[in-house]
C-alpha cells in the first residue's frame, strides 16, 4: 500500500494539466522501425529500430532507440556503461523532469541500446532483453530549445524477436514534469479507492471500482483460485489452512497485491 500511495501521490500534482495521450492499436515491429511522433507535430522525434538475426553471422537480435530529424536534443532516460548508452525500462510513477537521468542516448554516436542480444545471451546491460510486459520509455525532447517530456509503452517479445508498441504520453508544457504512466496510474488510482474486503464464514468478499479479475495465493507463492472479471468478487475460503493469503488484483498494465489473513 505505501508503495501505491507514493505513485497515486505522484499523480495528484498533476491532475490539472492537459497531456496529449496518444493510444493506437498494438503495432509490433520485426527487423523494421516505429517512427515516434511524441508531440504530435508530424515530425519523427524518435526512431526505435528491431534487427532480427543481423550481424556478419546472422546472430545479433537488437533493439536500438535512435533521435529523429527533429531538433538535436531528444534524448531518453538511461545509462551509460563501457562506452555504450542503455535505455531504461522506467517505473510507472517515475517523475520526468531536469533531475532524471537522460543519458539512454550517447550523443556520439545517436543509439540508445534497449536490447542487445548475441547467439542468444543478452549483453549484462541490455534492460529490454525480453520478455517485458508494459515497459517504459522516459523520454525528453526539446522544443524552441527548451525541454519537454513524455513516456513511451511497449513490449518486448522473448529474446528480443520483436517489439510492440502499445500507447505514449507528452506534456506540451515547457521544462514541467510530467509522471510515467500518468494517465494509466489514475485508473489505478480509483480501483483502489473503492476497494473493500471483508470475510466470514469461509467466504471472502471483494469490491472493486471496475470489473476485474483476481489471483488469490498463498503464502508459499502457490495461486489458489484464479476469478472472472467483476465488480463484487465472491470466493470460498473453505478448507484452506490458516494463514496469510495474498489478493492480486490485476489491470490491463498493472496490478495490486493485499495480504489478508484468513483463519
Amino acid at each position: 500500500m505505501a508503495t501505491a500511495a507514493a505513485l497515486l501521490g505522484a499523480t495528484a500534482v498533476q491532475a490539472q494539466t492537459q497531456y496529449l495521450y496518444t493510444d493506437i492499436d498494438d503495432t509490433t515491429v520485426v527487423d523494421g522501425v516505429f517512427e515516434l511522433d511524441l508531440d504530435g507535430d508530424t515530425i519523427v522525434d524518435f526512431t526505435i529500430e528491431h534487427i532480427l538475426q543481423g550481424g556478419q553471422l546472422s546472430n545479433v537480435n537488437a533493439i536500438l532507440l535512435h533521435p529523429g530529424d527533429s531538433i538535436g536534443g531528444n534524448l531518453a532516460v538511461g545509462s551509460g556503461q563501457n562506452g555504450f548508452s542503455y535505455v531504461e525500462n522506467v517505473v510507472p510513477g517515475t517523475a520526468l523532469n531536469s533531475n532524471a537521468t537522460f543519458t539512454g542516448i550517447s550523443n556520439n554516436t545517436d543509439i540508445g541500446y534497449l536490447a542487445f542480444r548475441v547467439d542468444g545471451v543478452a549483453y549484462p546491460n541490455s534492460n529490454w532483453a525480453g520478455p517485458v510486459t508494459d515497459g517504459y520509455l522516459g523520454l525528453r525532447i526539446l522544443k524552441d530549445d527548451t525541454a519537454c517530456f513524455g513516456w513511451l509503452r511497449l513490449d518486448v517479445a522473448d529474446s528480443a524477436k520483436s517489439f510492440t508498441i502499445k500507447d505514449w504520453s507528452f506534456n506540451p508544457n515547457k521544462d514541467s514534469s510530467h509522471t510515467v504512466a500518468f494517465e494509466l496510474l489514475d485508473v489505478m488510482e480509483t480501483v483502489l479507492k473503492d476497494l473493500r474486503i471483508s470475510q466470514s464464514n469461509g467466504l471472502l468478499q471483494v469490491s472493486l471500482g471496475q470489473e476485474l479479475p483476481l489471483s488469490i495465493y498463498n503464502a508459499a507463492g502457490r495461486l489458489m483460485t484464479k476469478t472472472s472479471p467483476e465488480f463484487e468478487q465472491r470466493v470460498s475460503t473453505l478448507g484452506w489452512s490458516s494463514g496469510m493469503y495474498i489478493i492480486r488484483i490485476e489491470g490491463s498494465n498493472w496490478y495490486h497485491n493485499v495480504k489478508i489473513w484468513i483463519d
